[in-house]
C-alpha cells in the first residue's frame, strides 16, 4: 500500500495546535498494520485521543494508558505518519470546555483496563464488519484466525478506536450520546491486497495467538521457517498447500463475532452490507467494538486538522 496516501492531503500541523479531545490516527509499522489499513479501506491502523499534560490516551499491549504525545510524534521507527482530527460541536463550531472535560474524564476512566484487545483482534473486528475476503490462501487462513481472535471474552478489553469512540459517545455530556461520532460505512474498496512479508507477519502475530490460532497457523509457520525470504517460488508453492478456507466458512466465523457482540452489531453489519451495496443507511448507534480507525476518519462529525508526523520516504 502507499504509506504516504490519505483520503485528503494533509498539511503539516504543529503539535502546539492540538487540544484535549483531538483524535490521532496513524499508520503503524509492520505487515499487520498494513492489513488493518487494507481491510478498513483507509490508511490507518491505530487511534488515540489527546489528553492533558502533554499526553495521549490509547489502548496498548500493557492496557489502556497515557503516553507522552511528543514521544509518539517523534517515533518514526514504529509509525509512518500521524494525522490529527477534531470533533465538531453545535453548528459545526468547536466543542466547549465543559464537553472536552467530559471527554477527557471518560477517557481517563478507561485507563488501566488490563486486557486490551490487540491488533489481530482489531483486524478480525474490521473483517467482521466489512466482509472483505482476500484471495491469497494464507491470508484467508489468517482472516479466519483473526475472526476467532476477535470473539469477545469475559474481559473488558477493547480495540484502540473503541477507546476513542467511547470517550465521546459515553461521556457525561447531556443528553446522553450527544457527542458520539457519526459512523458512516463507505463503499467497499478495491485496493489490491498489500505486498506482505509473510515471515515478518507471522513473527508479529505469533505472540498474540491463542492456542487454537497457533495450531491453525503452525504448518505455514514451519514452511516459512524452512524458506529464505527471497525464495518467492517456494513461498508460492507453500501457500498453495494451505488448507482451503471457503467464503462460507469465513461468513460463519464473521456471524459468530457479530452474534457474540449482540443483536445491535448484527443489525449494524446487515445495514453496513446494504450500504456497501448502495442500498441503504447505517445503524446510527454502532457497536463500539466494531468502530475502526478509518470509521473515525470518515465520520462527518470530525474535520482533518493536518499531519503531525510523516516519516521521510514513507
Amino acid at each position: 500500500m502507499d504509506k504516504n496516501a490519505n483520503t485528503t492531503p494533509a498539511q503539516a500541523l504543529p503539535m502546539d495546535d492540538l487540544r484535549t479531545g483531538d483524535i490521532l490516527l496513524m499508520l503503524g509499522e509492520g505487515p499487520l498494520s498494513d492489513l488493518i489499513a487494507w481491510a478498513s479501506d483507509g490508511p490507518y491502523s491505530h487511534a488515540a485521543v489527546v489528553a492533558d499534560g502533554g499526553d495521549l490516551i490509547e489502548a496498548a499491549a500493557s492496557g489502556v494508558r497515557r503516553y507522552p504525545l511528543a514521544q509518539r510524534i517523534a517515533d518514526q521507527v514504529n509509525y509512518h505518519f500521524i494525522d490529527a482530527y477534531r470533533m465538531h460541536g453545535a453548528n459545526d463550531g468547536p466543542l466547549d470546555a465543559a464537553d472536552l472535560a467530559d471527554v477527557l474524564a471518560k477517557a481517563e476512566s478507561l485507563l488501566g483496563i488490563p486486557y486490551p484487545i490487540d491488533q489481530l483482534a482489531l483486524l478480525g473486528a474490521i473483517m467482521a464488519v466489512r466482509g472483505k475476503w482476500p484471495e491469497h490462501p494464507w491470508a484467508r487462513l489468517l482472516v479466519r484466525v483473526a475472526l476467532d481472535h476477535a470473539l469477545p471474552d469475559a474481559t473488558d478489553g477493547m480495540v484502540c478506536s473503541e477507546v476513542v469512540y467511547r470517550a465521546y459517545a459515553e461521556c457525561a455530556a447531556t443528553p446522553a450520546g450527544r457527542l458520539a461520532p457519526e459512523i458512516v460505512v463507505g463503499e467497499r474498496g478495491t485496493a489490491p491486497f498489500p505486498e506482505i512479508d509473510w515471515k515478518a507477519l507471522f513473527d508479529e502475530i505469533w505472540p498474540l495467538l491463542k492456542p487454537g490460532g497457533r495450531q491453525a497457523l503452525q504448518s505455514p509457520q514451519r514452511q516459512l521457517n524452512a524458506l529464505r525470504s527471497s525464495d518467492i517460488a517456494g513461498l508460492d508453492i507453500a501457500s498453495a498447500s494451505a488448507p482451503d478456507v471457503s467464503d462460507e466458512e469465513l461468513e460463519r466465523a464473521r456471524q459468530a463475532v457479530l452474534g457474540r457482540l449482540g443483536a445491535g452489531a448484527a443489525v449494524a453489519a446487515r445495514e453496513s452490507d446494504a450500504l456497501l451495496a448502495g442500498e441503504g443507511p447505517v445503524d446510527p448507534k454502532p457497536n463500539p467494538r466494531l468502530v475502526s480507525p478509518q470509521d473515525l476518519a470518515a465520520s462527518p462529525s470530525v474535520a482533518l486538522l493536518g499531519r503531525l508526523m510523516q516519516r521521510p520516504g514513507g
